[in-house]
Order: C-alpha cells, then sequence, then structure tokens
C-alpha cells in the first residue's frame, strides 16, 4: 500500500517541490563535484555520475544536459522514472533499489538529493551503499549527498500540521516525531481529481524518515573506505549553522 501512496503522490511530486531550483542545486553539485573529485574520468568525455534516488530527474537532467555528465539515476518507482524520461533522453533512467542497485562500470560522482538518506530506515542499509562504492566508485571520486538537521526533524517538522491547496489536489498530513528513536512520521492524505472535474479521490499513507547523527556517516564511510571530507550547510561552502534544515556531505574513496 505504501507503494501505491508514493505512485499516486508522484504525478503531483514537482508541484509538491515547486520551491526546488534544479539549477541551483546542480551548480552546488557541480562545484562540489569538481573541488573535491579526483579520479581521471570513467567517461568518454569525462565524468560519469549517477544519481542514487534521482526522482523524478529535475536535478539529474540538469547535471546531465548543462554540464556535461554522462549520467545514470536510480530509483525504485517507476512512476517518478516515467517522469524523469520525459524531461531527459540523455539520462540512463534504471529502476532499482539504491540500497542493492547494479551498474555496468565504475563511476566518477555518486549523489543522493533532497534528504533521500533520511527514507533509509536502517543504516545497515545505508551502509550498503557506501559498500557499494567498492565496487562501483572510481579511485578518487566522491559521494555528495545531504541529509535532513536535527532542527529540520525536531522543530521544522516535529509534531505539527501541514497542508498544501491547489486547483486539482490537496494534501493534508499530521506529523509526529520521536526523539528518542529519531523518527519522523508523515501520515497524509491527497485529495485529487482524477478526471480534472469536482470530484475527488482520497488516498492515504505514511512517509517515515529518520534522523542520523553526523557521526553515523562518517563511521560508516570509515568502515567501507570513504573517507569525509567536508561537510557543508545548505547550498553553501561555509560550515553548517544552527539554523540550517539539511547539510551536505562529501566523503571521497580512498
Amino acid at each position: 500500500m505504501e507503494d501505491d501512496f508514493y505512485n499516486i503522490l508522484a504525478d503531483y511530486y514537482d508541484c509538491l517541490q515547486e520551491g526546488l531550483d534544479p539549477e541551483a542545486w546542480a551548480l552546488y553539485i557541480d562545484a562540489l563535484a569538481k573541488k573535491h573529485c579526483t579520479s581521471s574520468g570513467e567517461g568518454e568525455n569525462g565524468f560519469i555520475l549517477v544519481d542514487l534516488g534521482c526522482g523524478s530527474g529535475a536535478i539529474t537532467s540538469v547535471l546531465a544536459e548543462n554540464y556535461g555528465y554522462e549520467t545514470i539515476g536510480v530509483d525504485r518507482s517507476e512512476c517518478m522514472l516515467d517522469m524523469a524520461r520525459e524531461r531527459s533522453g540523455d539520462v540512463l533512467w534504471l529502476n532499482q533499489d539504491i540500497t542493492d542497485y547494479e551498474l555496468f562500470g565504475a563511476a566518477d560522482v555518486f549523489i543522493s538529493t533532497l534528504d533521500t538518506v533520511n527514507h533509509i530506515l536502517e543504516p545497515d542499509d545505508i551502509g550498503k551503499i557506501f559498500k557499494s562504492f567498492a565496487n562501483y566508485m572510481a579511485p578518487g571520486g566522491v559521494f555528495i549527498f545531504d541529509a535532513g538537521t536535527r532542527k529540520h526533524f525536531e522543530e521544522t517538522l516535529g509534531n505539527n500540521t501541514f497542508f498544501q491547496d491547489y486547483d486539482d489536489f490537496t494534501l493534508l498530513w499530521d506529523n509526529s516525531y520521536d526523539e528518542e528513536e529519531g523518527i519522523s512520521t508523515s501520515s497524509m492524505t491527497l485529495f485529487y481529481s482524477e478526471d480534472g472535474g469536482e470530484t475527488y479521490a482520497r488516498v492515504d499513507g505514511e512517509i517515515i524518515e529518520k534522523y542520523y547523527p553526523d557521526v553515523l556517516f562518517s563511521h560508516l564511510g570509515n568502515k567501507y573506505g570513504m573517507k569525509l571530507e567536508a561537510v557543508y550547510g545548505e547550498l553553501s561552502f561555509d560550515a553548517p549553522t544552527a539554523d540550517d534544515e539539511r547539510q551536505f556531505f562529501v566523503f571521497r574513496k580512498i
């Protein structure tokens, strides 16, 4: 049922992410890659980039089209990938679980954006991603990802109620946060028009995320031969601040 909810929500994903600027994110990721990646380039003309949990491909497509990466997008939602394919035919889109994926060869840059790692609820599964780089990341390659901060989960989401209302759908959700377990549960109700008329269908579902402290990522990186190069504030080259909703991590393969 969770996948059914995600598949329906996928149709409205880009609208719900209307505050996202894919150009700004792609520019920032490209700058981080150029700053920290020391691999020689696995592609015919430079770096190969893999987006783990690419969703509808908004950021992935910009990186492929504007920055010259040979790009692969990986996501377990076929509905999301259908939207991604409409954006760009220059990206290889793979319908796989990011904790258990297969590639045809090595890549230089791996990214995971928009709190994707927070949707992975078991630390061992995040460990599987780090472990995969032994096979799929070129020496000197980097893993760039963002994760929600404690402030984001405890205060911004917390135990609050939200709604987003548009012409053809409305999304309501009650959030609850278990501080001891670091688990944030969003109990959501989506009302949507199936035919553009005045009759609305309803679907309910939950989205669960987990807060991870920096030390967990550092531990997993060290365990699997990855060096923590830097931690940055949101779309920044400065250290994170108490006001940041997310922070960016850069690991490099030793």
